[in-house]
């Protein structure tokens, strides 16, 4: 924070943390030493005698004026330094919270503060599919698929098993092996008789005609749904290639930006450490106070 830089000296002297501490380490027992004085002060003196003497001795010796007046000599000196000491505490905090913002300085906000532009990660491409790869055909291409794919399927509905052709051949081959029903009893009997209207090799031959027409419709439209495969496949391997030599670049480019900024926060650091705490024109007599029982 900007603020805490006013705890800094800008020509380079004054103390480092360990000495603000040691200093304010000092105060506090000069503050201990006087306050304990003060509570010590009695403004009268104390005599005993005993009865049917002349004589008293005197138990307690009350302050005398003089010492009376340099409390507020002590009182002040007792301000001056938790001035001091909340100074000095102050300042190894700012400090502190200095070195602290910089260990944990993200890298959005280095590249704010090195006005940097991060790289934007990077988004694997949609890969074509099969509705888009049909799409993609002209009109005669795309309309000859459809026609095609009809094609096959209304050829193989009709001659597969249950079809309407398959049926009537199936059919025509049990009237051959069975050309007579009877139905009903006595004078009600009836005999139906079934009589080809189409010789069996020409049902036969239109059958596996149509099975010819449907193998190679079937043929085209497996033609056609494996070219579409293969582009969708083709496709993805396309995007996923892209995607990961775009990924490989943004880390590449990542991991620059942080070795930067590892490097930026060591020097930092370094140069916060050597911040010396400055000490207030005000403070300075006490300062020195201090400073001289260090030294006693």
């Amino acid at each position: 924070m900007k603020k805490d830089y006013i705890f800094f000296s800008p020509d380079g002297q004054g103390l480092t943390m360990t000495s603000a501490n040691h200093i304010a380490n000092l105060a506090k027992e000069m503050i201990r030493g006087i306050e304990t004085q003060l509570e010590a002060m009695v403004l009268y003196s104390t005599s005993v005698s005993l009865i049917g003497t002349d004589g008293s001795d005197e138990l307690v010796k009350g302050n005398t004026r003089e010492e009376l007046e340099e409390t507020p000599a002590k009182l002040h000196a007792v301000a001056k330094a938790k001035s001091l000491i909340a100074w000095l505490r102050e300042a190894i905090k700012a400090k502190e919270r200095l070195i602290r913002e910089v260990e944990t300085l993200t890298l959005d906000e280095y590249a704010k503060l090195m006005d940097i532009t991060l790289p934007t990660p990077p988004k694997a491409d949609t890969p074509l599919d099969a509705d888009q790869y049909f799409a993609s055909l002209s009109l005669d291409e795309r309309n000859r698929y459809y026609e095609t794919e009809t094609l096959a399927a209304v050829l193989g509905k009709a001659i597969h098993p249950g079809g309407s052709f398959a049926e009537a051949r199936e059919d025509l081959d049990r009237r051959i092996q069975t050309p007579r029903d009877v139905r009903g009893d006595g004078r009600d009997t009836l005999i139906y008789s079934y009589r080809p209207t189409v010789a069996t090799e020409s049902v036969d031959d239109l059958y596996f005609r149509l099975q010819k027409q449907y193998r190679e419709a079937q043929a085209k439209v497996n033609a056609s749904k494996f070219e579409c495969e293969r582009a969708v496949k083709e496709s993805e391997i396309a995007c996923d290639a892209k995607y990961t030599e775009e990924l490989a670049a943004y880390n590449q480019e990542l991991s620059l930006l942080n070795a930067r900024l590892s490097t930026y926060r060591k020097e930092r650091i370094k140069e916060i450490s050597a911040y010396r705490i400055a000490v207030p024109q005000s403070l300075r007599d006490i300062f020195d106070k201090v400073s001289h029982l260090g030294k006693q």
